[in-house]
């Protein structure tokens, strides 16, 4: 099997077959992300492919239901390259759903029909890092989109049928701005319908532009307490059904919830929080968080 560059995907998708479509990222200019630092945006033949595939067809069992395409973001190929790559899948384990990375700027440069075909052809589920509804906080980040931008392109998905997930990043707008992120954010959820929403926040991690601004005083981080507020923010004026997973590394308050069954549950426990939470709590967890390295 090849594998080039760090391997990046969903913690809902282990135990998923992993071939390597592209290596980095069509952007990878957000301050926030060191993913694929220094590592140049590459698309793995098909000649690799068809051999990853090949070596992957004698180990597992032909009718696996999930494979990962990995890459920072595959979708942004041609409808023509990713129709060859799926048949390609396809041909080895023809009962896979094929999920990938995209960009909001992706689905925006393709066509509801683009996608349809696409999802006929396997590639039925779509993991899109939108970070939040805040177009202030997309700007300074330098996320290369707005808020319209993720509408009309999560829309495109939803016209042609395609599943997907979304990553929420809490935090991003920066200290005493959460509840503005959060209201943005429901704001544009609420016309989406995303099946998932990794809910995770902003850790500044070294090496990283996010982490010099910090450093110089020109980015100032939200404290855990205002973090924790703008889920709950985010999460009280959500109206359609998701599930809301928060268990990634970089959060310090994990629940898995299903909206709306579980949403006064998920409330409460966040009300509980804030009305208990210290100062030793503060300290406690940004302490964990300032000792990431990556998310």
């Amino acid at each position: 099997m090849h594998y080039n560059g760090p391997i990046v995907r969903p913690y809902t998708d282990a135990d998923s077959l992993i071939i390597e479509v592209t290596v980095g990222c069509t952007h990878n200019k957000c301050i926030f992300c060191n993913f694929y630092k220094g590592i140049d945006f590459q698309i793995a033949t098909i000649e690799q492919i068809e051999m990853d595939l090949k070596e992957a067809s004698r180990l597992v069992p032909r009718d696996i239901k999930n494979v990962w395409a990995s890459g920072g973001n595959p979708y942004a190929l041609s409808v023509e390259k990713l129709t060859t790559i799926a048949k390609l899948i396809r041909k080895y384990f023809p009962q896979a759903i094929i999920s990938m990375y995209a960009r909001v700027d992706d689905l925006c440069r393709k066509t509801v029909e683009d996608m349809m075909h696409l999802k006929d052809l396997g590639i039925a589920d779509i993991v899109v890092g939108i970070e939040n509804g805040y177009d202030p906080a997309l700007s300074y980040v330098n996320k290369g989109y707005r808020s319209a931008d993720i509408l009309e392109g999560c829309k495109r998905l939803e016209k042609a049928g395609v599943d997907y997930r979304i990553i929420y990043l809490g935090g991003l707008s920066g200290a005493g701005k959460g509840d503005l992120a959060a209201v943005a954010s429901a704001k544009l959820l609420n016309r989406l319908h995303p099946y998932y929403m990794f809910m995770t926040t902003v850790a500044i991690l070294p090496g990283t532009e996010i982490h010099v601004s910090a450093q110089n005083g020109e980015f100032e981080e939200a404290t855990e307490l205002e973090r924790i507020k703008e889920f709950r923010m985010l999460i009280g004026e959500l109206r359609n059904d998701m599930i809301i997973d928060s268990r990634s590394v970089a959060n310090m308050v994990p629940f898995v919830a299903q909206i709306p069954r579980d949403k006064e549950k998920i409330l409460h426990l966040l009300d509980k929080m804030i009305q208990d939470f210290s100062d030793k709590d503060e300290e406690a967890m940004h302490g964990r968080r300032s000792e990431l390295l990556s998310v």
